[in-house]
């Protein structure tokens, strides 16, 4: 049986709460019509006068509505549940990084992986110590521990087990979310249990590398970000698409929201930003479609309320809803905001 399911868009300057009806099954809920085109769901729908008086709702409660932004709508934007200024901008936080999923899903795909590139100048004495240069080239915002696991055992097929000479990383590599690149090699060379003479930041050499660690695919990228929200991740995806300029761009061109109503600062929801309830369920409803286009379900990209770790782990437990939202948080207290 298909349930029927709503969009949830709260933006607000202060806390708040509001109940929807529950889902039965996390699979209910992404059971939605397919859309023509990315343009057909950023349209809005003409809404009939909602039931559910938010004014009434906010003000009994000694909020101002104005401060608040809420759309609630069916997936099929058939229906609309109710609705407070949802035309109007509002800085939605860390749901930025749903527009920042969207773009960095169409552009790059859902297989696509960061590549770290080593190299290897010299060869290895009957010891097994490498006296030459290692070469680390990557701009993996997710490249930790397991992967250095990977080059190790990589380096030890190729009978390299000790290393005394110069480590070298890119300008653009990181290490455990570590963006100086300079502190990123010194925790390589201590996670790779090497002692190099010299550690030092310069560009990969030409020619072919000796081997290749792949990240794992976007689409687990995707759901790591947000999950827990990390605007680190966001924030180097972002910088593959172009930017806040390049997610702007696209949801001009593609969503056809208006102009005056985004703003962006960041890829990850930082600083200050400006979406429109409407905008971002617009968002919403594009970043099902793309998901579905390439063979998967928000549910592959997005955290589900109390069962995956990150932001929602303990959201709604013990309550109808448990295991059945699928959903992104945001927060930001400090920079114009508050919660979304």
């Amino acid at each position: 049986m298909t349930v029927g399911v709503a969009i949830i868009l709260a933006l607000t300057f202060t806390p708040y709460a509001l109940v929807s009806r529950a889902r039965k099954a996390v699979d209910a809920y992404i059971e939605v019509p397919a859309s023509p085109a990315l343009v057909e769901l950023a349209r809005a729908t003409p809404t009939p006068t909602p039931a559910f008086d938010l004014v009434k709702w906010y003000s009994e409660r000694g909020d101002d509505p104005a401060r608040h932004a809420v759309l609630v709508q069916s997936f099929d934007g058939q229906a609309t549940l109710a609705e407070l200024n949802a035309d109007s901008g509002f800085n939605p936080a860390s749901l930025v990084k749903l527009t920042t999923s969207l773009v960095a899903l169409n552009r790059l795909g859902k297989d696509y992986r960061f590549e770290t590139k080593v190299y290897v100048d010299g060869t290895a004495d009957k010891s097994g110590a490498l006296n030459g240069r290692l070469i680390v080239a990557g701009d993996d915002p997710t490249f930790g521990d397991f992967n250095v696991t990977l080059i190790s055992k990589k380096l030890a097929e190729r009978g390299i087990r000790k290393f005394a000479g110069e480590l070298v990383v890119t300008p653009d590599f990181t290490f455990n979310f570590g963006d100086k690149p300079d502190e990123s090699a010194t925790r390589l060379a201590k996670v790779l249990k090497y002692n190099p003479k010299t550690v030092t930041v310069g560009d990969a050499p030409a020619g072919e590398p000796a081997f290749v660690v792949q990240s794992y695919p976007l689409s687990d990228i995707l759901l790591y970000m947000n999950a827990h929200s990390s605007n680190f991740v966001a924030q180097h995806l972002g910088a593959l698409v172009g930017g806040p300029d390049g997610v702007r761009s696209y949801l001009l061109s593609e969503l056809k929201l208006p102009p005056e109503q985004v703003t962006l600062s960041t890829t990850s929801g930082l600083e200050v930003n400006r979406l429109t309830p409407r905008g971002l369920v617009a968002v919403i409803r594009a970043l099902d479609a793309e998901a579905r286009r390439q063979g998967l379900q928000l549910v592959d990209i997005m955290a589900v309320a109390s069962d995956d770790y990150g932001t929602l782990r303990k959201r709604m437990v013990g309550t109808p809803l448990e295991g059945a939202v699928v959903a992104k948080t945001g927060t930001l207290v400090h920079d114009d905001g508050g919660m979304a």
